[in-house]
């Protein structure tokens, strides 16, 4: 037996203390401690050095050896590949059982293509549908040449509205780039009098090519694109992606409407933000319930791929197919306010003269005089200043400074006084009626009245009125 501390009594002398606590002799193995690497060895029964009392016996031959260690292997890659089986067993079965919910809850079926599978969810919004304050049917036969002047692309105004394709996707990231894909893939379309819609989800990453050539395919039917935002992120993620799965695409050569753009330039001067659910509230009318927010769409996704409950994607397809709808109402009102249509019972005059000045800047004069012609039978408390004064300034960059100065006299006649129509007015009077008394006059009732004209504005007047008793010295 090794010596111990066990059993020491009394006092003790440094030598029996370092007798106590000397290391073991070196062949005591027993007493060694063991080192990881041995006990390894020992099961899987390698080399090691034998006991004592081992010594004696033969040891097992290097073929024993051998055929214990690949008994062991054996064991254990039966038992890894039970589990394995199970894992992969259970991941099908979560997989069929999914597929098998979401044909339950949504209206949609598995289709199958050269590439594989997907699922295909389809819905016919009828034409006497409503979407908000409209129904479908009247925004089935919208004026292309105005939808070509706002997509700022004349092509388009040869089409007619059952050539549009109307796109949006949802994807699994919402910064874009090469790993981000489009899992769903909103498409709507005019056809017979009602809007047909259809959502591509490519249930996980290896349907992806599936889904994409059945997009191929119905998109090589259509002649333009209309999207909301698609030139910056739809329309460039999905090249991307036909690019990095080996496949030709026409998408990105198709004519392109984006809406974003016209809807800001039109309608953004009233709206705190030109998203598209902004845009169907404050203008379209379209209220929605429990609409999933945009930033938590991937994260659903993800938890599809790993859970399979088809309920994680409802909310998706029913927010995706929103959006499609929404573009086509959106399409018709834009169209509407540029071909100065319902003006009767629109009360939004500047989205009007805003449709003007983008007429304007497209040098479409015959299509600004149309949108002009409506407001000369206006009256003063018919609109707001503001109004008044944007329209005015079309008229004068119109060339028809007449029309403009009937508005600068009624603006002047409305209190308070604003600075612009005294201004604008004076230098009507002035310069194209030579009618300087008038102006003179014109001036110094507006210098002497209780009017809010900052210093700057004063000194203006005043200068320009310096210049009127000049000019009606020399005359006389």
């Amino acid at each position: 037996m090794c010596p111990t501390l066990a059993g020491v009594g009394g006092g003790f002398s440094p030598a029996v203390f370092h007798l106590r606590y000397a290391p073991p002799p070196a062949g005591d193995k027993k007493c060694a401690y063991m080192k990881s690497i041995d006990k390894l060895k020992r099961l899987t029964g390698e080399d090691v050095a034998p006991k004592k009392e081992d010594q004696a016996q033969t040891a097992p031959s290097s073929s024993e050896r051998q055929s214990q260690l690949d008994d062991l292997r054996h064991k254990i890659e039966n038992v890894v590949s039970r589990a394995q089986t199970r894992s992969h067993t259970a991941a099908a079965e979560a997989q069929i059982r999914g597929n098998r919910e979401l044909s339950e809850i949504l209206s949609g079926e598995e289709i199958e293509n050269e590439h594989g599978r997907f699922f295909l969810a389809s819905d016919v919004v009828r034409g006497g549908s409503s979407h908000g304050h409209r129904n479908i049917r009247e925004a089935f036969d919208f004026d292309m040449t105005a939808a070509g002047m706002l997509a700022n692309n004349p092509i388009i105004g040869s089409y007619t509205s059952s050539d549009a394709l109307f796109l949006d996707t949802e994807t699994t990231g919402l910064a874009g780039g090469t790993g981000t894909m489009a899992f769903l893939i909103g498409l709507g379309w005019f056809e017979e009098g009602h809007f047909q819609v259809r959502q591509i989800l490519a249930r996980d990453f290896g349907e992806e090519k599936a889904a994409l050539t059945y997009l191929k395919e119905i998109a090589a039917h259509k002649k333009f694109l209309v999207t909301f935002n698609g030139k910056a992120f739809d329309v460039n993620l999905l090249t991307t992606r036909f690019i990095m799965n080996r496949m030709h695409s026409d998408l990105a050569a198709l004519p392109h409407m984006d809406l974003l753009h016209p809807s800001r330039r039109i309608l953004g001067h009233r709206l705190e933000n030109c998203r598209l659910v902004t845009l169907e509230s404050d203008i379209l009318g379209v209220q929605r319930e429990g609409d999933i927010p945009g930033w938590e769409i991937p994260q659903r996704y993800f938890d599809w791929l790993k859970r399979r409950d088809p309920r994680l994607l409802a909310d998706i397809f029913e927010h995706n197919r929103l959006d499609v709808i929404s573009m086509a109402t959106l399409t018709a009102h834009l169209v509407e306010i540029l071909t100065a249509q319902a003006m009767a019972q629109y009360t939004h005059t500047d989205d009007y003269l805003a449709a003007a000045r983008l007429l304007l800047k497209r040098a479409n004069e015959q299509g600004v005089q149309k949108i002009l012609d409506i407001f000369l039978e206006k009256t003063c408390s018919d609109f707001s200043l503001q109004s008044k004064k944007k329209l005015a300034q079309l008229y004068k960059r119109t060339g028809k400074v007449n029309e403009a100065a009937h508005l600068w006299q009624q603006m002047a006649s409305c209190e308070p006084v604003e600075f612009y129509a005294i201004s604008e007015l004076a230098k009507w009077l002035e310069h194209h009626e030579r009618d300087y008394p008038q102006a003179k006059a014109l001036i110094e009732n507006a210098l002497a009245g209780n009017n809010t004209f900052s210093d700057d504005e004063r000194d203006s007047l005043s200068h320009r009125l310096k210049r009127l008793n000049a000019k009606l010295k020399t005359s006389r």
